[in-house]
């Protein structure tokens, strides 16, 4: 296209003997293109050769009648069912988009030219599809508004629903080393790749986001000592959801500006929400120097960092009844006001309604930005590798609800540079990003669909590099949905639950013959799996009754995984008191020391009495088994002294034994009791021989990590 005439001109300039003119000189070339505006791009882009092939004589209608009449005997012969792959064939030629992996998809890209049209007409699609919706049947005094309104409700809360599960604490790789001491890191998805969170620590220092005051604070901590050494205002930056990052002398605070949106259907449209990422330099913790600010379109989802390059995403959408079509600006995302270019927009057709992903890539030493791209492709599960961003999009049809199955696309990364790899399909949906893992240049999923009896039931893909299908298992546990994965090198895990907890485990070394080894059923579920040394896995989740599936209290469970094919549960505790748990919320919020095992989370306790639901239930019908009220009765002098916690939230930290199984070492009761801010923003972090637990209403306690006796504290 244009760019291959830019080429062609200038090698046949280098080969005459006549000087280049000013004009075409390649750096004057450049220079030119990157002056352009973003309409003047995308007409550029738009533009066609002229082909140098000599044009066809002109056809004469009597030599078409013959073939056209043929060609509908055939459409009637084969059957009209054909008639729709045809004309999907047929736009694809027209359009230039290209099909995904799945051979039996419809679903078209589009990108570079194609990414504006295409995001256009999905607006335009989903404009004429709300219009439809609002549409009142008189007649049979069917309303579809509520309908749809039902379908979609389930769809928005499933979006702010963010991916919850953890992995092993790794300290971050920095050019500052500040300390020599061990400490314990925020709790990632992925080994290396980093995750932002309201607490972090350099193993001097202490940084923490107050999301009630609107404050940063720094605290300086040594063998326990805490001492505030500064803050900062960030409540007049308009700022809210924050999280951070310390990376050498900078802290990285990314937010969403405040401000009631408007709405776009039944989905937000304020594209005056930005995601704000500013860069401070802390070398003077008193007062630390704000460096930069950058901004890009939408609500901050998540973000990653990796060897100081920090990947935001922000979700956005466009009021689809201010669309223009030259008019970029009403629905392409922009990144500090520089609308998108189209080679940086990549965009599906099959999306249920017009929502991107934009992705920065910023480096942080030098405030800038990298590399940048936006993905219409509905709202997505997020996963991101050492090398390459995964997005898992569970498609929807406004006919059909949503479909039995997912697309999933590849976007490479390195050193800040973005690349779009390839793209593919799996049957069903993921629970979250630890439902599918990259290893060995292979990608594993354990994914739950519906069956032809459209029973649910679960399947573990094994994919290559292009995201084709290398291997599957299917049909397991079926009626029951995954709950919980963990893939650990080459064997994977995971969990799934109606009644019972069935953990599977699969061994993965021949990516193209995948073998179930064993599985292991108990009563409740566990929602978080975490390694615990060689041979060990803990898994946090919820009690339930074996009978009707009615979750109950928290229970921690150790499983024995040294022989896959042989997994016991080696010990299991059930805390009846506790209703919940920051780390089933927020994976960022469990604390592992991997010295020596101990692990800390946000509990909140509430002795709750579940024999009125039981009794309830089995009253309806006497063929069930009668319950045993001595079991399900909580009665406060038959449970361990341990468990009996007053109502309210705590900072809990705990141990396990081979022997003596689960110890409760430190149980420490917030002042503010009920609020979710206070159990799921408390962190615990190990420093040395010392825990401190920064919470948003007592501020630092630290702790002596020998008998768990307070040391010090600071407001």
């Amino acid at each position: 296209m244009s760019n291959n005439r830019d080429n062609m001109v200038e090698d046949k300039l280098k080969n005459t003997q006549q000087p280049i003119p000013e004009s075409l000189r390649p750096e004057n070339m450049e220079q030119k293109l990157a002056s352009m505006s973003v309409d003047e791009k995308y007409k550029r882009s738009m533009s066609q050769d002229i082909s140098d092939e000599v044009a066809p004589a002109p056809v004469r209608k009597r030599s078409v009648i013959l073939p056209i009449v043929i060609a509908a005997m055939l459409v009637i012969t084969v059957g009209l069912v054909s008639f729709p792959a045809i004309m999907r064939q047929v736009e694809k030629n027209k359009s230039g988009v290209e099909d995904n992996n799945d051979p039996d998809s419809d679903v078209k890209l589009g990108k570079g030219k194609e990414s504006y049209e295409m995001a256009y007409e999905n607006f335009k699609s989903y404009k004429k599809s709300m219009e439809e919706i609002e549409y009142v049947d008189y007649e049979t005094d069917v309303v579809y508004e509520d309908a749809v309104a039902e379908s979609t409700e389930a769809a928005a809360e499933a979006e702010t629903l963010a991916p919850t599960s953890g992995a092993t604490y790794k300290r971050e790789e920095s050019d500052n080393d500040s300390s020599s001491l061990d400490f314990t890191d925020t709790n990632v998805r992925t080994e290396g790749v980093n995750e932002g969170d309201v607490v972090k620590t350099d193993g001097k220092y202490i940084y923490q986001y107050d999301t009630v005051t609107e404050h940063l604070f720094f605290y300086s901590v040594d063998d326990g000592k805490i001492k505030k050494e500064g803050s900062v205002n960030v409540l007049e930056d308009d700022y809210s959801f924050k999280e951070m990052y310390i990376y050498d002398k900078y802290l990285v605070l990314m937010g969403t500006s405040a401000g009631y949106a408007t709405y776009s259907g039944f989905y937000m449209g304020n594209t005056k929400c930005k995601t704000y990422i500013a860069i401070y330099d802390i070398s003077d913790k008193g007062e630390p120097e704000l460096v930069d600010t950058i901004k890009q379109s939408g609500f901050y989802s998540s973000s990653r960092m990796v060897d100081g390059k920090l990947y935001t995403f922000s979700g956005v959408t466009f009021d689809y009844n201010k669309v223009k079509k030259k008019k970029y600006e009403t629905y392409i995302p922009d990144i500090d006001d520089e609308l998108l270019d189209p080679e940086d927009v990549y965009v599906y057709d099959d999306v249920y309604y017009p929502y991107y992903t934009v992705i920065s890539a910023v480096d942080i030493k030098k405030a800038k930005v990298v590399d940048k791209m936006a993905v219409m492709a509905g709202n997505s599960t997020l996963y991101v590798s050492k090398n390459n961003i995964y997005f898992a999009n569970h498609r929807y049809s406004w006919t059909d609800g949503y479909k039995n199955e997912s697309g999933l696309i590849k976007i490479s990364y390195d050193d800040g540079e973005l690349t779009y790899d390839t793209t593919g399909s799996f049957p069903g949906y993921l629970n979250d990003d630890y439902s599918i893992d990259e290893y060995d240049g292979y990608v594993r999923l354990v994914t739950t669909y519906t069956d032809n009896e459209y029973r649910n039931a679960n399947a573990l893909y094994i994919l290559d590099e292009d995201l084709e299908k290398v291997s599957v298992i299917k049909n397991l546990a079926q009626g029951e949905t995954v709950k919980s994965a963990r893939f650990m090198g080459e064997t994977g895990y995971f969990v799934t639950f109606r009644n019972t907890d069935p953990l599977f485990a699969v061994d993965l070394s021949d990516p193209e013959n995948p073998k179930l080894t064993d599985y292991l059923k108990i009563p409740g579920f566990s929602a978080y799996l975490h390694p615990y040394g060689d041979g060990k896995m803990l898994g946090i989740g919820y009690e339930a009754d074996e009978d009707t599936g009615w979750i109950q209290c928290i229970k921690f469970t150790m499983f024995d995984t040294s022989d896959p094919y042989n997994i016991k549960e080696e010990a299991t505790k059930v805390y009846e008191t506790y209703q919940d748990a920051s780390v089933l919320n927020d994976r960022n919020a469990f604390m592992f020391d991997s010295n020596d095992g101990t692990f800390g989370m946000g509990i909140y306790a509430y002795d709750y009495d579940y024999s009125w639901i039981e009794e309830d239930l089995y009253e309806e019908d006497d063929d069930i088994i009668e319950e045993d009220e001595e079991a399900t009765e909580l009665d406060a002098t038959e449970q361990d002294a341990e468990e009996l916690e007053t109502e309210g939230n705590y900072y809990m930290v705990f141990d396990y034994d081979d022997e003596d199984g689960f110890e409760k070492l430190l149980s420490y009761k917030f002042d503010d009791l009920y609020t979710y801010s206070e159990l799921y923003n408390s962190r615990g972090i190990v420093i040395g021989d010392y825990l401190y637990v920064v919470t948003t209403s007592d501020g630092i306690i630290s702790f002596d990590t020998e008998d768990y006796e307070e040391v010090d504290r600071c407001d």
